[in-house]
């Protein structure tokens, strides 16, 4: 065995990676078991943090003693997580107590430093804390705790704005670029084991983090619920005003594609330059994407690939928040993704047509056999009968959808409900508006996943929903109306009314939904009305 090698296998033992004497006979402890002693564990942490603040709790808010009980915590924290002898209670015991310490370390550095200087000796204590305990999965959850704090500490925290986590996940992406170059760079040895495993381990979770720092700060993706709290346009929350965001992002993509073109030599085709200046300009129109495609291609450059597919999700969240760029009206960013998403089919197509011309050379010795012939290896008759069929599906499911849409609104029953009263700063979201109903005093119906319930139609085609359907004959003015669940509960049809950009004004005077139901009780909303049922 070479020297090398062996360095690398006995440094992996000592780091806990490799076991130094296997014995099939010691079965590791099953997951359920250390989940249940965990769980006793953190429970029986629970009264002691009860007890510390009763006992300590003018001290710990006024004094030293919170940076004392920090320290010895973290100390103490740390000597259990070493432990190879402890029970496994007593191990699971270690995590709350490191958290313990942790937080009265942070409670003290706020307090009494500024919050630049308190987040950098945080740096400090948690890069100290994952280099000492052996736990990789704990290294990792470490390496997102110092990203969050390196990201807060270079973002926008100004208190007369929103918080936006640009510039601080930018920076954090480009330290963990460094740190991947380095730990890639230099070849493993049993000297530089722990170090390399530990700026490995906490850079897996230190990108995450700036992943879903890159995320946040994006906002809304395309019809995610905007209910979900933090939801400004893609350029409002990347700086979209200022022209130095979209060029370090276009700068981005066009890294990510040149790293790519240098690990890949088959890559460096003009067609894939052409996809390359598309990604740039992607980049340009949605600042934030740059960033993920360029966490992507060095991801996948390295082999990194758990990471690689985070970052691929990152980017397609990023690319679907274009959808609420407000700077943008709806057909343009329609005609924008529909021309890159053509573009991107003639590249696949070219690339799948020059990949079986490669096939068709190596097989028949040709150096430049036909195009038509590459294209029959490319696609046998079976698979273009699927490609056809899959097509002809899609097509007859879109529009199977869409004619029962049609036959709802021309056959359905004209019926208005009523909008329950909401907050309107927040009703309007671009494009978007969020409907609330009216519905029956009845206990958890908006925790309900779907119910049916009865209506009373006065004469103007206003229906009040009264309660459950009970299966009873109906009155000659009610209706049974079919609730569904959304995002916010049991809605008739939908919770959502989507307009025409620069029209929030004319609609904010929607007092009624108009729908058009069917005989079992299926509603489809077709437009909204104003207090007297006026067309708006």
């Amino acid at each position: 065995m070479s020297r090398p090698l062996q360095h690398l296998i006995e440094a992996a033992t000592a780091e806990g990676l490799l076991s130094p004497n296997p014995k099939p006979e010691e079965a590791a402890r099953p997951w359920p078991v250390i989940l249940m002693t965990a769980l006793g564990a953190w429970l029986a942490a629970v009264p002691l943090l009860f007890a510390l603040a009763a006992i300590f709790g003018d001290a710990l808010e006024k004094g030293v003693l919170c940076y004392v009980l920090g320290a010895a915590f973290l100390v103490c924290a740390v000597r259990v997580l070493r432990s190879r002898t402890v029970s496994p209670f007593v191990e699971q015991l270690g995590l709350p107590v490191l958290l313990v310490g942790g937080a009265l370390l942070v409670f003290g550095l706020f307090r009494d430093l500024p919050y630049f200087a308190a987040e950098a000796l945080l740096l400090l204590v948690i890069t100290g804390t994952a280099w000492l305990v052996p736990q990789h999965w704990l290294r990792v959850l470490l390496g997102a705790l110092a990203a969050l704090v390196f990201v807060l500490m270079n973002a926008n925290l100004k208190s007369a704005s929103p918080l936006h986590l640009a510039s601080g996940a930018l920076l954090a992406l480009v330290a963990w670029l460094i740190a991947a170059w380095y730990g890639d760079a230099h070849a493993p040895s049993h000297r530089a084991a722990h170090k390399m495993i530990v700026l490995e381990t906490m850079s897996n979770g230190w990108l995450l983090l700036t992943l879903a720092a890159l995320v946040y700060d994006s906002g809304t993706t395309f019809l995610s619920p905007v209910a979900w709290g933090h939801a400004p346009g893609a350029g409002d929350a990347m700086g979209f005003s200022t022209s130095l965001f979209p060029v370090i992002s276009s700068v981005m993509a066009v890294a990510a594609a040149s790293w790519l073109a240098r690990c890949w030599p088959a890559l460096r085709a003009p067609r894939y330059a052409a996809a390359a200046a598309i990604l740039a300009i992607m980049s340009w129109l949605i600042p934030g994407l740059g960033a993920a495609l360029l966490a992507l291609s060095a991801c996948v450059g390295s082999g990194r690939w758990r990471l690689a597919v985070a970052s691929g999700v990152a980017a397609a969240w990023i690319i679907g928040t274009f959808y609420y760029e407000l700077a943008v009206p709806l057909a343009t960013k329609a005609a924008i993704m529909a021309g890159m998403g053509a573009a991107f089919g003639v590249i696949a197509w070219l690339s799948w047509n020059a990949g079986a011309r490669a096939v068709t050379g190596d097989v028949s010795g040709a150096t430049v056999p036909s195009a038509d012939h590459g294209a029959d290896v490319a696609t046998s008759p079976v698979q273009r009968a699927g490609l056809f069929a899959t097509l002809l599906l899609i097509l007859v499911v879109a529009n199977g959808a869409i004619w029962q849409k049609e036959a709802l609104i021309s056959s359905g029953r004209p019926v208005f409900i009523a909008l329950a009263p909401v907050d309107p700063r927040s009703l309007m979201q671009g494009d978007y508006m969020a409907l609330n109903f009216e519905l029956p005093a009845v206990n958890d119906i908006r925790t309900m996943r779907r119910a049916k319930v009865v209506a009373k139609v006065d004469p103007r085609g206003v229906a009040v929903m009264q309660g459950l359907a009970t299966g009873k004959p109906l009155a000659a003015d009610e209706i049974v109306i079919e609730l569904v669940s959304t995002g916010r509960g049991l809605r008739p049809a939908t919770d959502a009314w989507y307009f025409k950009e620069g029209e929030a004004e004319r609609w904010s005077h929607a007092k009624y939904g108009e729908f058009r139901i069917d005989g079992n009780g299926r509603a489809l909303l077709v437009n909204l009305r104003g207090a007297e049922l006026e067309p708006l």
